[in-house]
């Protein structure tokens, strides 16, 4: 039988486990489905880490800890508890949650992140302290905190709100990735290429769009994970099939190809991010040099298709660097961590990728 310590920790930990499991994009994929270098400016991704998504999800799993606060509140008060602490640290919650509602930006929320990870640790420890002092029986505690958060009208709301921004925005993304996609067809197109095939893989990719929103309409997270992997997995074919079609080794050419790996590097790390985060590691560096490699990638982009590769040369420099320190980031995470061995092969498997680009991204 587990002691009554721990009974109470498992009992309030609910509240601490749902925004530190939170993770930065939409979903978490497997992140080694995608072998190094098939990532590409012309693939699908699996997931965006779209703001307005990640903000409705914050808000909602906030609202959640907000609610289960309330409740344990009561609880404790109910058998004459102390709820001073608790009640100021339901306050620093509620403007938390103010804050993560009228946010403008991805770092707003990931300080409110690190706030409520803060919070909801202190409100634990108290919550243990005060049920130990009155001798509250953690099972009752439990059932009232999940009867309250199951029948809460505002949480329904939230939640609602949170799938509907989901839906409207991945399926959103996934139309402009076609337009994309037919852009360049038309380009090939005009300049005299055979582009039937690409054409054909291209409209398997739009079919199944019909999979994905139903799998979002039905709230059915494992529907969504599997149509993004068939999506993925079938524009990786396509991005192949583009690829063929202009083998000239020019040197923009080559400037563009590697930009494309950079692109697909940044998107298979952001997957590991996510899985590291759902296993509940402490990744906020590997974030943060994914968020600022994509940044400098991107600006690289935009110089290459204005043609100035000299001006893309800066923003490239300091991709390499970015690049070498998530690589090494990983290394340490491998050596630190007692990974689960899928997960270890995926946080290898990236790093091995990081080193690759990085050497090619040296040699512009």
């Amino acid at each position: 039988m587990p002691s009554t310590k721990s009974r109470l920790q498992f009992v309030c930990c609910w509240l601490l486990l749902a925004v530190i499991s939170l993770p930065s994009a939409v979903s978490a994929v497997s992140p080694h489905i995608a072998d190094a270098g098939t990532g590409s400016s012309d693939t699908f991704p699996l997931m965006e880490n779209a703001f307005a998504v990640r903000q409705a999800h914050l808000a909602y799993l906030a609202g959640k800890e907000e609610v289960g606060m309330q409740d344990t509140i009561r609880y404790i008060a109910s058998r004459n508890g102390s709820t001073v602490t608790l009640s100021t640290l339901m306050v620093r919650t509620d403007i938390s949650v103010l804050a993560i509602r009228s946010a403008g930006s991805d770092s707003v929320l990931d300080s409110e992140l690190e706030n409520l990870r803060d919070i909801s640790s202190k409100f634990r420890r108290e919550t243990d302290r005060q049920m130990t002092a009155i001798h509250g029986n953690p099972d009752e505690l439990r059932a009232t905190v999940l009867s309250a958060v199951e029948s809460s009208s505002e949480l329904q709301l939230l939640q609602d709100n949170y799938w509907r921004v989901r839906e409207q925005t991945e399926l959103a993304d996934f139309d402009l990735r076609v337009t994309q996609a037919q852009e360049t067809l038309a380009t090939l197109w005009e300049n005299g290429h055979e582009i039937t095939s690409a054409q054909e893989k291209l409209t398997e990719i739009v079919t199944m769009r019909t999979e994905l929103a139903t799998a979002l309409r039905t709230r059915n997270n494992a529907g969504i994970e599997q149509a993004h992997k068939k999506i993925h997995a079938t524009s990786i074919e396509y991005a192949r099939m583009i690829r063929s079609l202009t083998t000239s080794a020019s040197a923009d050419i080559q400037f563009e190809q590697t930009i494309d790996q950079g692109i697909g590097v940044m998107t298979r790390s952001g997957m590991v991010n996510a899985n590291l985060n759902h296993s509940g590691l402490d990744i906020t560096r590997a974030e943060e040099l994914v968020t600022q490699g994509k940044t400098q990638i991107l600006a690289a982009q935009n110089f290459s298709r204005a043609r100035d590769l000299d001006g893309a040369k800066a923003p490239l420099s300091e991709f390499c660097i970015t690049l070498k320190d998530l690589r090494d980031t990983y290394r340490r995470i491998l050596v630190n961590e007692d990974l689960p061995q899928a997960t270890a092969q995926g946080v290898l498997s990236v790093a091995q990728s990081l080193d690759i680009t990085a050497a090619r991204v040296g040699t512009l």
